[in-house]
């Protein structure tokens, strides 16, 4: 049963809480003292008690190399880099696991954007904070395979403009297909080497990730507890920069580009509450390219409920991000968490 439509657009200010986020809000602050603390063969045992119950592949080309961990919050940051069966190129993810966690843990994906990677959202958008409150797994991969096809002329492969989709069209073909990454070859790699609970997954992203967190969750009905997104692209069939690159991939196919574009994907939604989280700037220089109206427009037409919200003063970047990030993952943690 669908829910209440609940779109707020009317423009308010929403600030930093600088109780949760200052430590100059009334909490204590103590001197420093140096002293020599020993934690690495505690923080061995967590990685181990986490990871290391999984069965890792023998297989050496699809072996997880560790590129970085650090400590944050309390859990850890894990970098990883392995092969691609479906990119058929080498791809990287980031990790972060909270601290003490005794049972197998909700997961959330993260998306990221045009010109990001998965370096940009774990140093920038002070997410794990919220992780860590809430316990939840947080997985999010590079935006595209770094791979050089040669093109002339042509900045998908320098701004990693993958829009999350399966490109049909040579020589994207052979690389592009993130959909299917994000979508099953990845969340195969998570379950089988970290302790998460896959009946208890979401997903969201940025802008062009926003797009891809999208059409993940209508393109699988049921799939995810719940999805947001921050600023995200929703039209892009309709959008002629949007249109651009998706034409490198299908070619200029309106039906085919359609089955990817999420405002023409929830048209047709017949599945389980979505439980959709939007927010955009009022000020994002890019608005007009994400035709958010025509999201909102076919949510209230298909009957689908949307806590839709633009904030007033905020642009598309990464203040804007760490700016919303906390409601996003209280969103999320109401339907992964069991309190």
């Amino acid at each position: 049963m669908r829910g209440k439509l609940c779109y707020n657009m009317s423009m308010f200010r929403c600030g930093y809480r600088l109780s949760v986020v200052c430590p100059s809000a009334g909490r204590a602050v103590h001197t420093v003292k140096f002293q020599q603390r020993f934690t690495r063969p505690h923080q061995d045992q967590d990685f181990q008690r986490l990871c290391g119950s999984r069965q890792w592949s023998n297989n050496t080309e699809q072996q997880l190399k560790v590129v970085s961990v650090n400590r944050c919050f309390g859990g850890q940051q894990q970098v990883y880099e392995h092969y691609s069966a479906v990119l058929n190129f080498r791809m990287r993810f980031a990790v972060y696991v909270p601290e003490n966690l005794e049972r197998p843990a909700p997961v959330l994906y993260h998306l990221g954007g045009m010109l990001c990677s998965e370096q940009t959202f774990i140093q920038k958008s002070g997410f794990q904070r919220w992780a860590a409150h809430y316990g939840i797994i947080v997985v999010s991969p590079d935006v595209c395979p770094r791979v050089n096809l040669g093109v002339e002329n042509n900045t998908i492969e320098a701004n990693g403009q993958s829009y999350y989709v399966n490109a049909v069209k040579k020589p994207w073909s052979k690389n592009f297909q993130m959909y299917s990454y994000v979508n099953e070859e990845l969340p195969s790699i998570i379950q089988e080497n970290f302790n998460v609970n896959k009946d208890k997954q979401s997903i969201m992203g940025h802008s062009m990730g926003g797009h891809g967190a999208l059409i993940s969750a209508l393109k699988n009905p049921g799939k995810f507890r719940s999805v947001s997104a921050l600023a995200p692209v929703c039209n892009p069939s309709q959008s002629p920069d949007e249109r651009f690159i998706l034409k490198c991939y299908f070619g200029d196919d309106n039906k085919t580009m359609e089955k990817w574009d999420s405002t023409c994907l929830v048209a047709d939604y017949k599945g389980p509450e979505l439980n959709i989280l939007i927010h955009q700037g009022y000020n994002d220089a890019y608005k007009d390219d994400l035709r958010l109206e025509s999201f909102i427009s076919a949510c209230k037409k298909a009957g689908i409920a949307a806590s839709i919200n633009i904030e007033e003063g905020y642009d598309h970047g990464f203040y804007f991000i760490s700016t919303f990030i906390e409601q996003h993952y209280h969103h999320h943690a109401k339907f992964l968490c069991d309190s």
